[in-house]
């Protein structure tokens, strides 16, 4: 069975060891793919949060900086169907 045939589990996916799974064949860049293409377009319930970083200005006055946060409260994976 190919991985493309079976569900990636959760180390698998982990961008820290990526790298060394594509390596030794764990996984496939087809495999990322197809994950990644079936995942929710969450963009739209994203929301802006601005803050300080004050160890970013060299200045008095901080620089502005926005992060965008998405709930995945309400975000279902086709896979698991838990909420």
């Amino acid at each position: 069975m190919t991985t493309s045939e079976r569900k990636l589990t959760d180390l698998q996916l982990d961008t820290r060891v990526r790298e060394r799974l594509l390596a030794s064949g764990a996984i496939t860049a087809a495999d990322i793919e197809a994950y990644t293409a079936g995942l929710a377009d969450v963009e739209a319930q994203a929301e802006s949060i601005p803050f300080e970083q004050p160890a970013l200005s060299s200045g008095f006055s901080a620089p502005r900086v926005e992060a965008a946060v998405v709930s995945t409260a309400s975000v279902v994976s086709a896979d698991d169907g838990v909420e």
